[in-house]
């Protein structure tokens, strides 16, 4: 028997530190493993060529920093069946190529200033609109022992 899985997208930010409390909650009562995915993108190559060599980093260690800050998220946050996965690309497509096998995604995002609504970024967007599985967005400072109020859930048809 396939064991369920929840990804959960982290960035660092304190929404998704709020999406990885959430997902490991969600995790833990579906008997699930959550992969805690972080996206990271390799910056050298738009250093402009006058650019000191000494401000400017190899792939191996911004892949190596992507995975401190991971692994980091994962032990302060994630606990029990979590492992963080890091991955080059652009965070939405990494996102939904997650999807293809798991039960839920689970992003956060922040409160819109002044406004009674959250901020929807083209990631959370995107894999609102094309992800595998139904989607879970968390706003900071939501519990997962209360319903769903405060987050809202897509699904694809």
């Amino acid at each position: 028997m396939n064991q369920p899985k929840i990804v959960v997208g982290i960035n660092g930010s304190i929404a998704s530190q709020a999406a990885l409390r959430w997902a490991a909650a969600e995790g833990a009562l579906r008997g699930a493993r959550v992969e805690a995915v972080y996206a990271w993108e390799w910056t050298s190559g738009l250093h402009a060529y006058y650019a000191p060599l000494s401000k400017r980093t190899s792939r191996e260690d911004e892949r190596r920093a992507a995975m401190d800050v991971a692994e980091r998220a994962v032990r302060e946050l994630g606990g029990g069946d979590v492992a963080p996965v890091v991955v080059e690309g652009p965070p939405a497509q990494v996102l939904l190529r997650a999807t293809d096998d798991a039960e839920l995604l689970v992003l956060g995002t922040r409160e819109a200033e002044g406004e009674p609504y959250p901020v929807i970024n083209p990631v959370v967007s995107a894999c609102l609109l094309r992800a595998h599985c139904p989607v879970v967005v968390v706003l900071p400072g939501m519990t997962h022992g209360r319903p769903l109020e405060g987050a809202f859930a897509g699904s694809r048809a």
